[in-house]
């Protein structure tokens, strides 16, 4: 009798054991959830490197993505939105070239019950904040503390010894080129740089060429130009003009999200700093969505995630940058995409995602992946 006891008790422990077992799959299980991405391009190395981070979160995540270029064009961005949704994506993230067309891309959004995200930018017009930020559909943003960047940059540029400079910059109404030019212009006022003259509405490494030509032949005192952004091409086409002009040396240069040349430019001392590496802050919005879409949000309101980024001076910081965070091992892993979605992991917190964004830089990725990296 205790014998049959006995194998009854061990049959209904290992019923127990599979269900159990059931149960932990079922609660781990992925669906498959499409995110549609748009972004000012889809072929200079900034934009390549955000869709090979957003595309790998997501198939971490048995997920997919449907990236699309826009060009910083309103019209075009409005488009993008529409035809994401017309796809049947369950979540939208833009890379918005001004606060003005952000209330048109909720709208369309909240009428078709789709989520969005907005990535590399916050809302500075106090209207257009108040405005999305109560809508329902709208999950929260990344953006970096630009004003640091431009700040930053400027200083050193001051203390190179810098005194007559250009600027160029992106669109006027973008938050992120307002926002790193206001931190330039705070750095040289502080330090009694002149800014001699600024080009804006550059995008493209043929107009920032022929803006660098007309500062050179403008100003013979010019020393520095800050290139304020742009996806890297506008630097090239600078570099290259001050190249072609033998000022090489002459005219120090600053400018923002590092290119595959820059290791180049650093050790030919086309570029005396770059502030860059911030192609992850998509991936940030990326798991704000996907939390959202798998029914286990983050937040009950949305949230602005802000991350440092990274600032490059030396050729040993390029190398470095280049072996831990662009390499066959990205940023994070698939282990680490995974503990950040409740899916996986249910003590993730709002709160613990934006410690890990804030707490990104080269040495975080250095003692994270610590062995990982050969």
């Amino acid at each position: 009798m205790k014998r049959v006891m006995s194998i009854i008790i061990t049959l209904v422990l290992v019923i127990l054991l599979v269900e159990t077992t059931a149960a932990a799959a079922t609660t781990t299980q992925m669906k498959e959830f499409t995110f549609g991405l748009s972004l000012w391009a889809n072929d200079d190395p900034l934009s390549k490197n955000v869709i090979r981070m957003y595309e790998f979160a997501a198939k971490s995540l048995g997920s997919k993505v449907i990236a699309a270029a826009d060009g910083f064009e309103p019209g075009k961005q409005v488009a993008n939105v529409e035809n994401f949704i017309s796809m049947g994506v369950d979540s939208v993230a833009i890379c918005p070239c001004t606060d003005a067309v952000i209330p048109k891309l909720v709208k369309i959004c909240d009428d078709a019950k789709v989520p969005l995200t907005l990535v590399f930018r916050t809302i500075n017009d106090p209207q257009i904040k108040d405005y999305v930020f109560s809508s329902k559909y709208f999950v929260g943003d990344c953006h970096e503390d630009e004003l640091e960047v431009g700040y930053n940059l400027g200083k050193i540029l001051a203390d190179k010894g810098c005194k007559n400079v250009a600027i160029i910059n992106y669109q006027h109404g973008d938050t992120t080129a307002e926002n790193r030019y206001n931190g330039y212009i705070k750095a040289f006022n502080e330090f009694n740089v002149k800014v001699l003259a600024e080009q804006w509405e550059i995008l493209t490494a043929d107009k920032a060429a022929a803006a660098t030509e007309s500062f050179i032949a403008a100003f013979p005192e010019l020393d520095g130009i800050a290139v304020v952004g742009g996806g890297g091409g506008p630097l090239e086409g600078t570099v290259t003009a001050i190249k072609n002009n033998n000022k090489l040396g002459k005219i120090l240069v600053t400018g923002c999200d590092f290119g595959p040349t820059l290791k180049d430019n650093l050790e030919k001392k086309e570029v005396s700093a770059m502030s860059g590496g911030h192609w992850v802050d998509p991936f940030y919005t990326f798991i704000l969505a996907y939390n959202y879409v798998s029914g286990n949000s983050l937040s009950s309101k949305p949230e602005e995630i802000v991350m440092k980024p990274l600032f490059i001076a030396s050729v040993e910081d390029s190398d470095n940058y280049a072996k831990w965070c662009q390499g066959d091992v990205l940023p994070y892993t698939e282990e680490e995409i995974k503990n950040m979605t409740k899916v996986f992991n249910s003590g993730m917190t709002i709160d613990k995602l934006k410690e890990i964004a804030w707490n990104y830089s080269l040495d975080d990725v250095m003692k994270r992946h610590e062995g990982l990296v050969k």
